[in-house]
């Protein structure tokens, strides 16, 4: 399983950088060769200018070979007969053969992703690899699309960054007093901030050149100026070198959160570096993606709601700007409450983006407007996660998911308070920084004290300067109506289809969920709450999706039945709950990539799978599951 998480972690973190490549191809020139026409290529700050085409192959940009080592400093040397490149620089020597996945470095052989080409009579090199394996930082920034590199050309010297980085470790969000260091291409932090920062850790100095790191289990040994670490006291050759500074342990940030399954982001541009520890971030495991075609599916024949844990989304306006909360204080959505039940079970659901320059607090607070009965709040149970990363689903979606199929939702320290007629209390806050998302999900039962008519209002507010949540009590914000995010009220949050029976040995058939045609329930017109607008919630964020799934078997022999899920929208990732056990849905391109679910072996004439699913956000669904006999 540690494997499993491994390569999904390099999976997962390659993924921003690659899936933003092909969706802005712009011309095919060759089989799985593009032409990238919209893409800026800056170095140590500064924009290369390249006069032939940039190409796109496998998801990699290519460069053509002079201009490539021209902007990065390195001396070329080409072999016609071979058709070899050899760069050298700073005493480091880089063969690539055309045609060839296998470069040198320094006379070691190499593995790449992609190999060079001929095209135009021009050789072209992939630029990542040349970059990185002369000791650069490469980084996709989305929004310009722009590929940043950062040349390290002083060997053996570390290279402290010019301020403090913010360190999100696991989304706890941590100013770091230390700098962060670069050495040959690779990041170094002090140990500290793995053991401090994590549960389950611990760091100890054996000597003055040896420091010990526990994380998670994992016993890691580095000592000064060696690249050999004792992991549980077995030796492990890495490429990276510890090193002591300013008293503290310098130590592979790549190393370690390949040793503990994670992944890591680095944004240059914004001095912050994201550490994922899946251990520390999810409950379940991801499944392994399969690759492939998928076949078109149907649509699910109907879905019905279910349950009485009503939904209150608050993802409208998501992008918080000054022009759509110009105010100091806002409610964002809220969902007023009279009934005469003695317990309401209530469902927040709230996602909501900082683009107003400022640190904000974004909280859900109760107000009970009754003049004689008093309520209380009984099992208040949440889980909510923040991020300055454009990777949202990972960051937010999946935590959030996993944790609601698992059951694991995280004590409130609301439950059991008493809210007065006429008095409003806050469930609970959230501190967002500028740039930063907030994804959050609470399950609250409200119960009516005295025996008669509640009346209450829900509310998710937001305050610009401190201001007391409790007093904001205004309608909610204009909807944002060039991004129709959900924002509304409804009386279930759990939806369920069965799909038709299918008999083992039949073709293998595929049902579309969330397809916004035959199961979106969640529409504007039925919300409960309309005050300033609603818009439908046609991917059920928010929402379980169960799904029965009945299995005939004529034969009475033992057969086993498995299940594919494919995205069949745009980039899907989620969670999955199949008969009790949950897995997590890796980052899955459409028409390309899907997951296999565990075997289901059946020994019975009749049987029903069961599963449950929760989106991680987006609003490229829906997500198709197929069912086949083996």
């Amino acid at each position: 399983m540690k494997v499993l998480r491994v390569v999904t972690s390099i999976v997962l973190a390659s993924l921003l950088f690659t899936s933003h490549l092909e969706a802005s191809a712009s011309a095919l020139v060759g089989k799985g060769l593009y032409i990238k026409s919209n893409v800026t290529i800056e170095i140590n700050g500064k924009n290369i200018k390249i006069k032939d085409p940039i190409l796109n192959k496998s998801d990699h940009l290519l460069l053509p070979m002079r201009d490539l080592y021209e902007a990065i400093g390195a001396n070329v040397s080409w072999d016609t007969k071979s058709k070899t490149a050899s760069a050298v620089k700073n005493g480091k020597t880089v063969a690539l053969k055309v045609n060839s996945l296998v470069a040198q470095v320094n006379g070691k052989n190499i593995s790449m992703n992609v190999a060079p080409l001929l095209y135009r009579d021009r050789t072209y090199m992939p630029l990542r690899f040349v970059s990185e394996n002369f000791d650069g930082i490469v980084q996709w920034n989305q929004a310009k699309q722009k590929v940043e590199i950062t040349l390290n050309d002083s060997i053996g010297t570390p290279t402290p960054s010019e301020a403090n980085y913010v360190l999100h470790m696991n989304n706890k969000r941590i100013i770091m007093a230390d700098p962060v260091m670069v050495k040959q291409g690779r990041t170094y932090i002090p140990a500290d901030y793995f053991y401090e920062h994590l549960e389950n850790a611990s760091g100890t100095w054996g000597s003055n050149q040896e420091f010990e790191l526990q994380i998670a289990g994992l016993n890691f040994i580095f000592a000064n100026g060696k690249n050999t670490v004792l992991v549980n006291q077995e030796p492990v050759q890495i490429d990276e070198v510890p090193f002591l500074q300013s008293g503290k342990m310098y130590v592979p940030v790549h190393f370690i959160v390949n040793a503990l399954g994670g992944n890591l982001r680095m944004l240059a541009d914004k001095k912050e570096m994201y550490i994922y520890l899946s251990q520390y971030m999810f409950k379940s495991d991801f499944i392994e993606k399969s690759f492939g075609a998928t076949p078109r599916p149907e649509l699910v024949p109907s879905a019905t709601l279910e349950g009485n844990r009503n939904l209150l989304v608050s993802d409208n306006p998501e992008t918080l700007t000054p022009s759509l909360i110009p105010n100091s204080t806002a409610t964002l959505a809220q969902h007023p409450v009279t009934s005469a039940a003695e317990t309401n079970e209530h469902r927040v659901f709230g996602w909501h983006l900082n683009k107003l320059g400022q640190k904000v607090t974004i909280g859900v607070t109760i107000q009970n407007t009754s003049k004689s009965n008093s309520i209380q709040i009984m099992n208040a149970k949440g889980y909510a996660k923040k991020s300055g990363n454009s990777w949202l689903n990972y960051d937010i979606g999946l935590p959030i998911a996993d944790a609601v199929l698992n059951e694991s939702l995280q004590d409130l320290e609301s439950k059991g308070i008493v809210i007065q007629p006429g008095e409003t209390k806050i469930i609970e806050n959230y501190e967002l920084h500028p740039g930063y998302t907030v994804g959050f999900l609470q399950d609250l039962d409200i119960r009516s004290l005295n025996g008669g008519e509640s009346s209450y209002t829900i509310r998710t507010v937001l305050a610009k300067n401190n201001e007391n949540l409790t007093l904001i009590q205004s309608e909610p914000v204009a909807i944002d109506k060039l991004a129709a995010h959900p924002r509304g009220v409804w009386p279930h949050s759990t939806i369920s289809a069965t799909f038709p029976a299918n008999t083992v040995g039949s073709a293998q058939v595929g049902y579309n969920i969330s397809n916004d045609k035959t199961d979106h329930l969640l529409t504007a017109q039925n919300s409960l709450s309309m005050i300033n607008g609603s818009v439908g919630n046609p991917g059920h964020f928010g929402m379980v999706y169960k799904v029965n799934i009945p299995i005939v078997n004529p034969t009475w022999e033992s057969k086993t039945v498995r299940l594919k899920m494919a995205g069949r929208g745009g980039l899907y990732n989620g969670a999955v709950k199949m008969n009790g056990q949950v897995y997590l849905i890796p980052t899955l391109k459409p028409g390309t990539e899907y997951v296999e679910l565990p075997d289901f072996k059946m020994n019975e004439q009749t049987a029903t799978i069961q599963l449950e699913v929760m989106h991680a956000g987006g609003a490229s669904l829906p997500v198709a599951i197929y069912v086949e006999t083996r």
